[in-house]
């Protein structure tokens, strides 16, 4: 009898291991947010929610790429499903936003050059 269980398992993770696939498409990116944005793709349906980081979760070092609206994009589809898609390149680029520590290197360096702008320097 373990012979038909080992049998049974293998066909199974053979099947499962069949279903998973990526998958690389491209369209335009539009409807864009903080963490998504909307595919279009020509001869086929929009993708809804593709993800601008790879990972969805809160992270305190990340680097995210904002493509401009109505730019050329490629996104990768995980294991076959569309509610896992993320975007990998972008032909145009609107923002670049790098987190360091949770704090916004881009912030933090825009109020550094307010800073040092309206410094007043006394000279002899």
């Amino acid at each position: 009898m373990p012979q038909v269980d080992e049998l049974f398992s293998r066909v199974m993770k053979k099947k499962i291991d069949a279903t998973r696939f990526i998958q690389v498409v491209s369209g335009i990116a539009t409807e864009i947010t903080d963490s998504t944005c909307t595919v279009k793709r020509e001869g086929s349906p929009d993708l809804t929610g593709v993800r601008l980081d790879a990972i969805d979760d809160t992270i305190e070092n990340q680097f995210t790429i904002f493509p401009k609206d109505n730019s050329h994009v490629v996104v990768g589809i995980m294991d076959g499903l569309k509610t896992e898609a993320v975007v990998l390149r972008c032909s145009e680029v609107e923002i670049i936003r790098v987190k360091c520590g949770g704090v916004s290197l881009i912030d933090t360096l825009s109020k550094l050059i307010t800073e040092v702008n309206s410094a007043i320097i006394n000279t002899p």
